[in-house]
């Protein structure tokens, strides 16, 4: 995942002197530990969700130092079509309440990533990859993406904001490197939540009469600080090679013409990207927007569609591309984004 904003900001935000309480990021790539402990178990598929996070990386690690990795690779997905056999999964899925299926979701993505990159890893032509995969997962994963619309591979939304990172965590790495991929999506998931602090300021600048703009612009810009604060423990404590071990399953599927999880797809950086300098943008690089619309389906889709339909006010779903992006005539919608002030 790309630990680079989809755009820069052209103000100079300076990273501020921390509060006396520690941030949540400051023990992020700490090095000091090969295992996760603490946990609290979320398991919405039982023995499923058992296998995802509990074997599934010392699988992954059988397969990565196996002389034959395509056997082993075979049976992983005939270890998990066996599990699939032993309960009405399907229904199981449907019957979850939100909160647990966002999580089953993620599981189930995370062990088809799995198999298609292993698959990949070993050598394994399409026609065999799907067969590991088997027909059971993939109904598994297309019924998931019809309950919660979203793209039918591993997403960033599964990956950073469902996946139980800080009680339960979804990884594919062991030892070091497994807390250092905990760690690099850790901080991902904080980022996202300074970005929905801050977009939740700018809208009520956006939308509530009589605000103080300065208190709102403030609380704006504390939040970008502190994300930025994040990606500095990135860039400056995170292993290069303990990155590239994990980095390598997170990758565009190779069976597919599916992008991998990004930070690109961050759909709160886009929201605060739009609302503090949406024309701006606009007229700097347009290219921004059309690979959004072009790159919809990779985003979070609940916050992404708002973002369309400050875009394209008219535009009910706010799923097609804008007039004036394409030069039909009509302006940016400026001022429907942020009121004067």
């Amino acid at each position: 995942m790309n630990t680079n904003p989809p755009v820069q900001l052209t103000a100079n935000f300076s990273i501020s002197t921390r509060e006396q309480s520690p941030h949540p990021a400051q023990g992020l790539f700490s090095h000091n530990s090969v295992g996760i402990a603490g946990r609290q178990r979320k398991r919405p598929l039982g023995l499923l969700s058992d296998f995802v996070t509990d074997e599934l990386p010392h699988r992954v690690e059988e397969i990565r130092c196996s002389e034959q990795p395509n056997e082993e690779v075979q049976l992983l997905g005939r270890s998990i079509n066996a599990i699939l056999s032993k309960a009405d999964y399907d229904a199981q899925l449907l019957s979850l309440p939100q909160s647990d299926f966002g999580i089953a979701k993620t599981d189930i993505h995370y062990i088809v990533n799995c198999l298609y990159q292993t698959s990949a890893f070993a050598g394994l032509n399409p026609m065999d990859a799907e067969r590991t995969v088997g027909d059971s997962l993939n109904r598994l994963a297309r019924l998931s993406c019809q309950r919660q619309p979203s793209i039918d591979v591993l997403s960033y939304e599964d990956v950073i904001l469902t996946n139980p990172l800080q009680s339960d965590p979804r990884l594919y790495c062991l030892g070091a490197a497994g807390v250092e991929e905990r760690d690099f999506c850790l901080g991902h998931q904080l980022i996202e939540g300074d970005l929905q602090s801050a977009m939740d300021a700018l809208l009520e600048l956006r939308d509530t009469i009589d605000v103080d703009p300065r208190q709102c612009l403030t609380r704006c810009l504390k939040h970008l600080d502190s994300a930025i604060y994040v990606l500095t423990r990135f860039h400056e404590r995170m292993s290069a090679d303990l990155f590239r071990q994990f980095r390598a399953h997170y990758v565009k599927n190779p069976y597919k013409n599916r992008l991998g999880p990004s930070g690109r797809f961050s759909a709160r950086m886009v929201a605060v990207s739009v609302l503090l300098m949406g024309e701006e943008l606009f007229h700097q690089s347009p290219q921004f927007y059309r690979d959004i619309y072009r790159l919809s389906d990779h985003y979070p889709q609940a916050c992404i569609r708002e973002v369309f339909r400050w875009l394209v006010p008219d535009n009910g779903s706010g799923e097609l591309a804008p007039t004036w992006l394409e030069g039909g005539g009509r302006h940016f919608p400026g001022l429907r984004l942020f009121r004067p002030l």
